[in-house]
């Protein structure tokens, strides 16, 4: 499986240390969570991933090249790739569906619960950095950390693994486990760039604060690889049949907390699949057969043509600095001219964001959902 060969390509030089953390309660809920807010359950083609990449695969994965590839002479690693491995733990189903359901699209910063007050339940947790040294304080806000997350276009782990390779791999279907692996060989993080040539052009560059960059080897792939897979993220993120059903998924949720079938505290404590269980036992199963059945996404004639919106989600985009062979750092632009914008073109795709767009729900569907929209 792919999953499995990518968790062995981040584990091999991983802290054993991790393992335990991987089997306490917290880290098992992520299992049923899926990585792609709720595509593995709907049936248009082009969003369906090929296969199932749990929340807790994605946290080992980030915590597992952290631990390789973030070193310090005072041996605070571990604490980075705990505050990785910790990141997501108040996801709850369907992940960043619950921001359109609350109308939080374009930040997404409140769909998940507080990781502290969550890693504080957790006894063998708790236990297990007593006995590592680790200060609870040290591994719950993962922002702390510039090599796990850093404000866009800044590459960070979060990034690099569950956006843009985890969606070339799993996701969009666009490359192959080798490719993903030359890919995931260009990355490093530096911590400052002392001793380094910067591009004084760039501001990024002259108020560097730690930040992961890329860099081409003999066994990688290149600049220009790296920035196509950025842009198979972006887009996929930007396209009509990705938002449409990000707006459905939040209206769907909402209406079966409106007739009892969920909560809050089943959304985080149960797994999809079995909040999914609990939706088809009910009398409401209909609607739910029916997002996750239909097939089309268009733009819309008009305002009345079936449950449409105008989706304007948040603008996932990243734009790593290089480092050349002669230990340069720059912005792409520095070594390879405006191939970035080249291959970036995102503002067509920003500007279609203002198209309302709809799908081919049933009559039923479209009535039961529309009374939800904001």
């Amino acid at each position: 499986m792919l999953v499995e060969q990518y968790n062995q390509m981040t584990k091999e030089n991983a802290d054993p240390r991790l393992e335990r953390y991987l089997n306490t309660a917290t880290m098992r809920r992520l299992q049923g969570k899926g990585t792609f807010c709720g595509m593995d359950y709907v049936n248009i083609p082009t969003l369906r991933p090929i296969e199932y990449y749990s929340r807790l695969e994605h946290s080992k994965n980030v915590a597992y090249t952290t631990s390789s590839m973030y070193r310090d002479e005072r041996d605070e690693y571990f604490k980075v790739a705990l505050a990785g491995l910790f990141h997501d733990v108040g996801t709850k189903c369907f992940a960043h569906a619950n921001s359109y359901r609350t109308g939080d699209i374009l930040k997404q910063e409140n769909d998940e619960l507080d990781v502290k007050s969550i890693l504080m339940r957790d006894e063998e947790l708790l236990t297990y950095l007593k006995e590592d040294g680790i200060a609870l304080d040290d591994v719950v806000d993962y922002a702390n950390y510039p090599i796990l997350d850093k404000p866009i276009p800044a590459l960070c782990m979060d990034r690099l693994d569950g956006g843009i390779l985890g969606t070339c791999l799993f996701w969009a279907h666009t490359h192959s486990f080798e490719e993903i692996k030359e890919l995931w060989l260009m990355v490093g993080y530096l911590e400052n760039t002392n001793g380094m040539c910067i591009d004084q052009t760039s501001e990024r560059c002259r108020n560097f604060t730690g930040e992961m960059v890329i860099s081409e080897g003999q066994e990688t792939a290149s600049f220009e690889d790296f920035f196509r897979a950025i842009h198979v993220y972006s887009s996929l993120l930007l396209s009509k049949e990705s938002r449409y059903m990000m707006e459905v998924l939040g209206l769907t949720l909402n209406y079966y907390e409106d007739v009892g079938v969920i909560d809050e505290d089943i959304m985080f404590h149960l797994s999809e699949q079995e909040v999914i269980n609990r939706i088809l036992d009910s009398p409401f199963k209909d609607v739910w057969r029916d997002v996750t059945s239909f097939d089309c996404v268009r733009y819309a004639r008009g305002i009345n043509d079936g449950l449409t919106f105008i989706s304007k989600p948040k603008i996932r985009q990243c734009n790593p600095l290089v480092l050349s062979a002669h230990l340069n750092l720059c912005e792409i632009d520095g070594i390879s001219g405006d191939f970035y914008r080249q291959l970036n073109p995102l503002d067509d795709a920003i500007r279609l964001t203002d198209r309302p767009i709809t799908g081919n729900l049933s009559n039923h569907t479209v009535k039961v959902l529309s009374k939800y929209k904001k």
